[in-house]
């Protein structure tokens, strides 16, 4: 009796381990290389293209396991029908049921989209489409578009583009929605006869329509355009642009001493030339004004200032900032009341933190060196100042002077040709000099560019250009009409960006408007422009 209990008890341990086995949700075997290949559709049932299709499925069959709940994410009807359906697997394969008939003498695309992934989180880089028609005919337009970056110019896989048949009622789902190849392509296919309208959305809910106070759209160049029987129409490109308007905010103020502050913002910050801080008693009367001095290098949130009168401890102030910003020219605004004083001594080092020439310098400009702190009293790193060039070495240089916190060191002139100079300036910090070696460009190392505009929109069009080296660092940032030359520009490889200014007190591009409709200004990018040593090239703005 004890072994037949047993024998049964062991029969069911193999049953029940057997069962979990055949419903559990395949998965590919552990070991080896990463999987890094996404899967592919290798069969539909039925084929792409069929029509007077009656059936109540479709299939797909794919070339490895897909993730379940990735294919319901992906899966999409167009247009946008409001039927009942349910997916059923059989291993690699997907069925998809339809509970509601489909609509008569109607071409429906099945898509896929990106998010479709194997149990390996592999995602497809571009969308699956199984057309068919319910009538005798297959409607055969096409409409393309290209989705940018528009500081790159690099093509953006994956966003997606809202395509709208008139009549258009952006309060519902999109008919359409396409979504960017890997070069930032969107191509809609099988779409009949009639007018459309398009624009990029961020569809983060993946709603397919545009939640205004959630997410960003941006129009192409034209509002709507027409399509012709099994004909084909493209939209251009919109560039896109993560617009930032919103202010960086000063959180905090700290008071390291009786002069020296660490403020810090919420986002990264940069300082423009004739940046100011004014300070304030609680009270409103004026006190002092405070310098900028560097961004902290380890916290780019973080800016240290120094005041030019001391605010005692005993007192409560307030600031007025003006010329800082964060990465997209958004001004700084206050996000606080007060803040006390402090009576602590100030014992700030004149430390060297960097020198403000490192994308190099024309002949005739200056080399800036940048401290911790205003340099009024430390005449040390004036007097201890060295300059290398060739042979000679300086230990006194007459065109040197202090200006807040920053070192000048002007050329007797011009910086010469082949004198390979070399700057020796004194850290307090670490009570020794640095060595600096200056990138100065001269005539002969320079090149430039000349700049066309073809077909501006009238001879007073004002256009706005960017001349981007491969560090990131805008070389050159100016207005101009239809034509300028851009002279002394060091040897490189840049990213050119000219785009209109329709409204002339404006600053920036653009990008227009979905609702009301305002086309985007014209935009242009070019990657990969060559300047040679001694050379001038020539580049022609084509929209």
């Amino acid at each position: 009796m004890i072994y037949n209990v047993r024998y049964v008890t062991y029969f069911l341990v193999v049953t029940s381990v057997v069962a979990v086995w055949h419903c559990a949700t395949p998965t590919q075997p552990d070991g080896g290389p990463a999987d890094r290949t996404p899967p592919q559709l290798v069969d539909t049932e039925p084929v792409t293209g069929t029509t007077m299709f009656e059936g109540d499925r479709i299939r797909f069959q794919f070339s490895k396991y897909v993730d379940r709940s990735s294919f319901r994410r992906a899966f999409r009807m167009e247009p946008e029908i409001d039927l009942d359906y349910e997916i059923r697997w059989s291993r690699r394969t997907a069925t998809v049921r339809f509970n509601d008939p489909l609509p008569d003498t109607t071409t429906i695309i099945f898509t896929l989209g990106t998010d479709l992934a194997d149990t390996r989180n592999n995602r497809i880089p571009t969308p699956y489409q199984l057309a068919l028609s319910t009538g005798p005919d297959i409607d055969e337009g096409r409409i393309n578009a290209t989705v940018k970056d528009a500081g790159t110019g690099e093509g953006m896989a994956g966003e997606r583009v809202m395509l709208y048949r008139y009549p258009v009622n952006l309060n519902v789902g999109a008919d359409y929605v396409g979504e960017a190849n890997a070069d930032g392509i969107v191509r809609f296919n099988n779409l009949r006869e009639g007018s459309y309208m398009a624009f990029w959305l961020d569809d983060r809910n993946r709603n397919r329509k545009w939640d205004r106070e959630l997410e960003s759209a941006q129009p192409f160049m034209t509002d709507s355009l027409f399509l012709e029987h099994g004909g084909e129409a493209d939209l251009g490109t919109v560039f896109l642009v993560r617009n930032d308007t919103v202010a960086p905010v000063l959180q905090a103020v700290g008071m390291l001493s009786e002069v020296r502050l660490r403020l810090r913002f919420t986002e990264m910050v940069t300082f423009e030339e004739d940046a100011m801080i004014e300070i304030y008693h609680s009270d409103g009367l004026y006190v002092t004004e405070a310098l900028p001095l560097y961004i902290d290098p380890d916290n780019n949130n973080v800016l240290y200032a120094q005041t030019l009168n001391p605010l005692p401890g005993s007192g409560s102030y307030q600031l007025d900032i003006s010329g800082i910003t964060d990465a997209s020219g958004n001004y700084v605004s206050i996000g606080i009341e007060n803040f006390p004083g402090s009576d602590e001594p100030d014992t700030t080092y004149a430390r060297y933190i960097g020198h403000d020439t490192r994308h190099g310098v024309s002949p005739h400009e200056p080399l800036a060196i940048r401290y911790a702190k205003i340099l009024d009293e430390s005449p040390e790193v004036l007097d201890s100042l060295i300059i290398i060039e060739r042979q000679a070495t300086h230990h006194s240089w007459p065109h040197a002077e202090i200006s807040g916190n920053l070192l000048l060191i002007y050329p007797d002139v011009e910086w010469q040709p082949g004198e390979n100079y070399e700057l020796r300036v004194w850290d307090e910090n670490r009570m020794e000099r640095r060595t600096i070696q200056p990138r100065i460009y001269f005539e002969d190392d320079l090149g430039g560019i000349d700049i066309v505009v073809e077909e501006p929109r009238t001879d007073t069009t004002r256009h706005r250009l960017e001349l981007v080296n491969e560090q990131g660092y805008t070389l050159r940032s100016e207005s101009f009409l239809y034509e300028t030359a851009l002279t002394e520009i060091p040897p490189g490889s840049y990213v050119l960006r000219v785009y209109e200014l329709r409204d002339e007190t404006a600053r920036r591009w653009d990008p227009g408007a979905v609702e009301p409709y305002r086309p985007p200004d014209r935009y242009f990018i070019q990657q990969e422009i060559p300047v040679e040593r001694g050379l001038t090239g020539q580049v022609y703005v084509q929209w």
